[in-house]
C-alpha cells in the first residue's frame, strides 16, 4: 500500500514539473510574442496542474493577444486574482487585457492596484509611465512645478529607491 502512495506521488510530482515547464515556456513564448504558442503552453500547463491558479491570469493574457476574446480573458484574470489577490503580476495581465481592449481607464485601475500591493513593481509603474500617467503631487494645493513639490518630490523618490531591496 505505500509502495502504491510513494509511486503516485512521484507521478504528481512529475506531472507537477511538467506544467511548471509549460508555463515558463509559455512566458517565453509570450515575451517574445509568439502568442499562439504561448496559448498552447499556457493551457497544457493549466491542464496538468489544475490547482495552479496563477497560471490563469497569464493564459487569459495570451487569450487576449491570440485570438482577440476579451471577456474570456478578463474572467481568467479576474479568477486568478480571486486566489492570489496579492500577487501584482495578476493585476498587471488583467490591465494589459484591459488595454488590448481599449479601455485605457480599466487599465489605469489594474495597474494601480498591482501597485498598492507592490509599490515598486516595474512592469505596472513602467505602463502607467507609458500612458501618460503621474503620482499626485506631494502637496496637492500647490502646482505640481512648484520648488517645494519639486524638491518634496525628488526626496521621496530618493527615499523609495533607497528602501528598494538590491537584487542579490
Amino acid at each position: 500500500m505505500s509502495n502504491l502512495k510513494d509511486r503516485r506521488q512521484k507521478q504528481l510530482a512529475v506531472v507537477g514539473a511538467i506544467g511548471r515547464e509549460h508555463f515558463q515556456t509559455g512566458v517565453r513564448m509570450l515575451y517574445a510574442c509568439r502568442y499562439g504558442d504561448a496559448l498552447h503552453h499556457f493551457q497544457e500547463a493549466v491542464v496538468l496542474e489544475p490547482h495552479a491558479h496563477g497560471y490563469l491570469s497569464y493564459l487569459g493574457l495570451a487569450l487576449a493577444h491570440a485570438n482577440r476574446k476579451y471577456s474570456d480573458a478578463t474572467q481568467l484574470c479576474r479568477r486568478s486574482i480571486e486566489s492570489e489577490y496579492h500577487r501584482p503580476e495578476h493585476y498587471f495581465n488583467l490591465g494589459e487585457i484591459h488595454l488590448l481592449a481599449g479601455r485605457r481607464g480599466e487599465a489605469v485601475k489594474s495597474y494601480s492596484q498591482a501597485l498598492s500591493w507592490n509599490p515598486t513593481f516595474e512592469p505596472a509603474q513602467d505602463a502607467l509611465r507609458r500612458l501618460g500617467i503621474r503620482r499626485p503631487p506631494v502637496l496637492p494645493i500647490l502646482p505640481r512645478s512648484h520648488p517645494v513639490n519639486v524638491l518634496l518630490g525628488k526626496a521621496f523618490r530618493r527615499k523609495v529607491k533607497q528602501q528598494r531591496p538590491q537584487p542579490a
